[in-house]
């Protein structure tokens, strides 16, 4: 159950500025404005502490409403039990930024700093996409490493995978390694924080041949 914490990252501004480009675009249209960007992204930059938990699990049988996997657990998704059912195993995965990004944002909030807040909280947003992406890589990495090939990643709190689908993850993934507890809600903290689940196998749905949104009914209120 691997757990990585120290791993190069730096976060980028290109990807905030081209997935976040309406919100960014009032922080930098004025140079003053500009001036509280820069120091976010500085600022942002000190507070982020990634982390990367994982851990593959053996599938053991797939049921229409549902996924089975070891230690009895099961993943409560009709479209994770479609996809997944004919590979041998499943990669479950946690990744986060840290506390310390959103704790520095909602002191800025308390204080009435609205604008600095705003712009670590969006840059919050874009990072933890980025250690997502590194995650990501960790897990194809495995899969080549088995002659497998990894699937798209599908996330609990989407459409057809609620939220409560992250306490099985919480109990197969050392999530605590990371700092990371899931509330009563089902979301995770720090807020800031993800889960997944891929699998490996000959033939799985990658990334080149479809998308997570392809089965999410809500995937028209997200960002592109």
């Amino acid at each position: 159950m691997p757990v990585v914490t120290d791993f190069p990252f730096t976060l980028d501004p290109a990807p905030v500025l081209k997935r976040y480009g309406r919100e960014v675009s009032a922080l930098i249209a004025r140079p003053e404005l500009r001036q509280v960007y820069e120091a976010a992204l500085a600022e942002a930059r000190a507070l982020i502490r990634p982390g990367i938990a994982y851990a593959a699990h053996p599938i053991v049988g797939a049921e229409a409403e549902r996924l089975l996997v070891a230690d009895g657990q099961a993943l409560e998704s009709a479209v994770v039990a479609r996809l997944f059912a004919g590979a041998p195993e499943v990669v479950l995965a946690i990744y986060s930024i840290g506390p310390q990004l959103e704790e520095r944002a909602t002191q800025y909030h308390a204080a009435g700093d609205y604008l600095p807040g705003f712009a670590l909280d969006v840059l919050g947003s874009a990072a933890v996409n980025e250690v997502g992406r590194v995650a990501y890589g960790l897990i194809e990495d495995l899969a080549k490493s088995k002659g497998l090939n990894a699937s798209i990643p599908l996330n609990p709190g989407t459409s057809h995978w609620p939220l409560s689908g992250n306490q099985v993850l919480t109990q197969l993934v050392p999530a605590a390694a990371i700092g990371i507890e899931m509330l009563d809600s089902g979301l995770l903290r720090p807020f800031k924080s993800i889960s997944f689940a891929v699998a490996l196998g000959e033939h799985v749905l990658t990334p080149a041949e479809g998308s997570s949104c392809d089965y999410c009914d809500t995937r028209d209120l997200c960002r592109q």
